[in-house]
């Protein structure tokens, strides 16, 4: 069960059904909840899973069956699968959950309650069916609703037209007549042909249907600077604005990007802006509604502030051209720990106090460092230098695709690894002895990529061998495949009881996972031992992400 190609604007819907010819567009409410697909046999239910990953969901069957709009046992002895969405209406949230973020908030925490508490408050909304055996078929996509009310489901709201343009006019009712008055949350519309494209339906994103998102709220605000934050050697533009409360937080850096969106949008010093929330949490800029006669053009910076090197304007970016220009080491540095999740040196700023005196100027200086090189460094003791030296050793094996994304190559991080690695390229030797053309096949490579990691592996590569010849870390080279783990991702917060934090993550790798430092987009799990709203923690409730304990975890390896 994966989401959907999503489109905002008529312009996109236009374009994207010229490439369908349809007769009939069929419009549905896309309900803004949890996923869930029930599975039937002989017309009795089996079991309800979540999306969970796209690929491997959360069984909930105990905890479905207390929810309204559950239907325990059909008028036919169909076998097969029922899609829905877990819905909080209004009125039940106002009285008994207003206390979270939002009715999909509460709607993620209440499903996966091990007790089932509360879910009796949630209702289940039908859109799609699939037969797996002949004794029931379906002739297109409107038979499908009408089977569905049949059996006793809840539909969704669906409606047939025959024109782009009447899907833009129904869109526009909707937010201008419909949505007010609605029960339950929708964030847009799905849009998709009558007939029925089984082998569509099984892509990643399915090409013949599409999400009509609704245009994000956007808010005016006045834009009264622009700086330039230094990102390694990238150097980018950053909006100041007069502070404002949009969507339940303060805002005053909105996203600009790059030189190309400020030429695009017309950007000036001062000027009259909307500022949106994509995806409801980065600030961004959507459009100039004004400038002032005494407004200038934003001129980006052009000697760089830390060697003095003339910067370079390539395209929409800034950058310093000198690959010694300490803010790039230093930058290397910290990607270098972010990446293999090694803490304590950011306390009492020691990875810049090190720096700054020489010690570590590249990534194999980490690993000869002793106590004695910390404690004379300010405000560092003997206990704050141990847990900093403890944690940067524990990590004794990291997966190739983490060691070349901690080496800071440009444009290239563990995600466009992964996928090297994952197409046979699964040493760093043969990495090394590939040619662009090879690498360029790869899927989701391309020509770009392919130079920027051939080029960064023939930059760093001595410094590659260097570390790995301290033998006080190695590459666990090739791909772990058929693991217990294999295609989840874990994001570990907080104390863990039984291990440290670089263990838990090793342990994933050994099976099959991957750990994340964050809580990023398709996170499979956040591992926590504690319910306090903590970012991640919320940012994982928000997103639907499963929240589990480190004893849940080790089932998942252990059982």
């Amino acid at each position: 069960m994966m989401s959907q190609d999503k489109i905002y604007t008529a312009e996109d819907l236009k374009k994207w059904s010229q490439k369908r010819n349809y007769k009939i567009f069929l419009i549905q409410f896309k309900l803004d909840g949890i996923s869930i697909e029930l599975q039937y046999e002989d017309g009795i239910f089996q079991c309800a899973v979540t999306r969970g990953t796209g690929k491997r969901g959360d069984d909930i069957s105990a905890n479905v069956i207390k929810m309204k709009g559950f239907v325990p046992k059909l008028r036919i002895p169909f076998t097969g699968s029922v899609r829905g969405e877990i819905v909080l209406f209004h009125n039940v949230f106002e009285k008994k959950y207003s206390d979270k973020k939002n009715c999909r908030n509460a709607t993620s925490g209440i499903t996966r309650r091990k007790n089932g508490e509360g879910c009796g408050d949630l209702n289940i909304i039908y859109f799609d069916v699939i037969s797996t055996s002949d004794l029931v078929t379906f002739t297109n996509e409107i038979h499908k609703i009408k089977w569905l009310k049949e059996q006793g489901f809840d539909t969704v709201k669906t409606k047939t037209v025959h024109s782009p343009q009447e899907v833009i006019e129904a869109r526009e009712n909707v937010v201008n007549n419909i949505i007010s008055t609605l029960e339950y949350d929708i964030d847009g519309l799905i849009i998709k042909g009558n007939e029925i494209d089984l082998e569509d339906m099984k892509r990643v994103k399915p090409l013949k249907q599409i999400a009509f998102k609704f245009e994000i709220e956007g808010i005016e605000a006045t834009l009264i600077d622009v700086e330039w934050s230094i990102n390694g050697h990238n150097y980018t533009p950053v909006g100041k604005i007069d502070r404002i409360h949009f969507l339940g937080t303060t805002v005053e850096n909105p996203n600009l990007s790059n030189l190309d969106k400020i030429k695009k949008l017309g950007i000036k010093i001062p000027c009259e802006v909307i500022v949106s929330k994509g995806g409801l949490i980065i600030p961004d800029i959507l459009q100039v509604i004004g400038v002032f006669p005494n407004s200038v053009d934003v001129e980006p910076p052009t000697i760089c502030e830390v060697c003095n090197t003339h910067l370079t304007i390539t395209g929409s970016l800034v950058y310093c051209p000198n690959k010694k220009c300490p803010k790039r080491h230093y930058h290397r540095l910290k990607k270098w720990l972010k990446e293999l999740g090694i803490k304590y040196f950011g306390e009492e700023s020691i990875l810049k106090k090190l720096f700054d005196i020489g010690r570590v100027n590249k990534i194999v200086d980490f690993y000869s460092l002793q106590t004695s090189d910390l404690t004379p460094l300010d405000g560092v003791g003997d206990k704050s230098a141990k847990r900093a030296l403890d944690n940067l050793f524990a990590i004794r094996e990291v997966s190739l695709s983490e060691f070349i994304a901690g080496f800071d190559l440009e444009n290239f991080g563990e995600g466009l690894a992964q996928l090297v690695v994952n197409a046979g390229f699964d040493t760093l030797k043969k990495i090394k002895n590939a040619s662009i053309s090879q690498l360029a096949r790869i899927k989701g490579i391309g020509q770009i990529n392919s130079r920027h990691l051939i080029d960064g592996i023939n930059e760093v590569y001595s410094d590659m061998v260097d570390v790995l010849n301290t033998n006080k870390i190695k590459i666990k080279e090739g791909k772990i495949m058929g693991g217990k783990l294999e295609g989840l991702t874990f994001c570990f917060t907080g104390k863990l009881n039984t291990m440290k934090r670089a263990e838990a993550e090793q342990m994933v790798r050994d099976h099959g996972g991957e750990p994340k430092s964050g809580v990023v987009k398709d996170l499979s799990y956040l591992v926590t031992n504690s319910t306090e709203p903590t970012a991640k923690y919320t940012k994982a409730q928000g997103q639907g992400t499963l929240v589990i304990t480190e004893d849940k975890f080790l089932s998942m390896i252990n059982d």
